[in-house]
């Protein structure tokens, strides 16, 4: 925890960003002194006072029907077309938040990631409490394998918008990539809570409680997440595995087929059902 030393420091280092024009970086240090002491009346103001600051004297968006046409062209696969476009009107709305946001989904979407992050850091230096500018941004940096940064990405994301399901829910699958199973369990619950027919969640937390060992537990999560979305193959698929470990390998089987005759180029499932298969022959 900061002690009243280091919140002092921490305050005047944040003010010296924001004279600077370092908004993210101000930001950052408005967050953890507001973490650790949340009635800061300083760190509140100055948080307060950027976020007025960029949305009274920055924040510039195109016309809505604009931005609706470059989502109607995301929607049919035309990634590249988006990025020329949406590269063209950041010559006329240098400043719009929504739009840097949009070269980071289509640049992530065809694997320039290294660009997707400048777009979202450009994003985020002009709208430090865009939500889902911090979601995409963590996105992809699990995909780029820097698990620390996507955690705070995802944390930023539910600190601006505490009703984003889908940031619990990935931020419960990189911890529980990192073995951080009651943490993870946490997060997806935290999703479910928000979006209560939400399939991946349960699956996810699913895959969590087996890992810890709470196999029935983990039963009930996926049958909640096939309830509610019947097609989804990933959830059979990790029933099978449950079902496996809990020694119950002829029911095993019968997901993976389910799984397969949902997905029927599914490896992972083709791959599981062989290791049962295998066990039952040994």
């Amino acid at each position: 925890m900061l002690g009243n030393f280091s919140v002092e420091q921490s305050l005047m280092k944040a003010k010296s960003h924001a004279k600077k024009g370092e908004v993210a970086e101000a930001q950052k240090l408005y967050e953890v002194i507001l973490k650790n002491f949340s009635n800061n009346l300083r760190a509140k103001k100055g948080l307060d006072t950027l976020n007025n600051y960029n949305q009274n004297n920055i924040i510039q968006n195109p016309p809505q029907e604009v931005i609706d046409q470059l989502v109607t062209i995301y929607n049919k696969g035309q990634i590249t077309t988006v990025i020329k476009q949406a590269e063209i009107l950041t010559l006329q709305y240098p400043a719009s938040p929504i739009i840097w946001n949009m070269i980071g989904v289509s640049r992530a979407q065809i694997g320039m990631f290294n660009e997707a992050i400048e777009a979202y850091n450009k994003c985020i230096s002009l709208r430090p409490d865009f939500s889902d500018a911090h979601f995409n941004m963590g996105i992809v940096l699990n995909n780029y394998g820097k698990y620390n940064e996507a955690i705070d990405s995802f944390n930023r994301a539910v600190f601006y918008n505490p009703n984003h399901a889908e940031a619990y829910n990935n931020l419960g699958n990189v911890l529980l990539d990192q073995g951080a199973l009651n943490k993870s369990i946490n997060a997806f619950n935290k999703a479910i809570a928000i979006k209560p027919e939400y399939a991946e969640a349960y699956d996810n937390m699913g895959v969590a409680l087996k890992n810890k060992g709470n196999l029935e537990e983990a039963i009930n999560a996926h049958k909640k997440s096939i309830l509610i979305k019947p097609y989804y193959a990933e959830a059979y698929n990790n029933m099978g595995n449950t079902l496996k470990n809990q020694g119950e390998l002829e029911e095993a089987i019968k997901f993976f087929n389910k799984a397969l005759a949902l997905k029927p180029n599914y490896a992972e499932a083709y791959n599981n059902m062989g290791n049962v298969l295998k066990t039952k022959e040994s």
